[in-house]
């Protein structure tokens, strides 16, 4: 059976809803190990360059976390519409 388009526009929907929660925890967590990397040493960052590293790593995740998520309940969509 193939997926339809309303199944599609609903995964992609889950996907951007729980990645945003996703995003929101995980900004203040980034800055969190970036501030615990420089004070250990591993990076050395200032302020402007912690917020720069905090986006872009944020830029990243949000993208294959919204594609990932979205391809993996379109596959249950699909196995489970065999099923049924």
């Amino acid at each position: 059976m193939d997926i339809t388009r309303e199944q599609k526009l609903r995964a992609f929907k889950e996907s951007v809803s729980d990645t945003a929660l996703a995003f929101v925890m995980n900004v203040p967590i980034g800055f969190g190990i970036i501030a615990f990397a420089d004070w250990i040493g591993i990076v050395a960052v200032n302020y402007d360059q912690n917020i720069q590293l905090v986006i872009l790593q944020n830029i990243v995740f949000t993208t294959v976390a919204i594609t990932r998520k979205t391809f993996v309940r379109l596959h249950f969509e699909k196995k489970n519409a065999k099923k049924g």
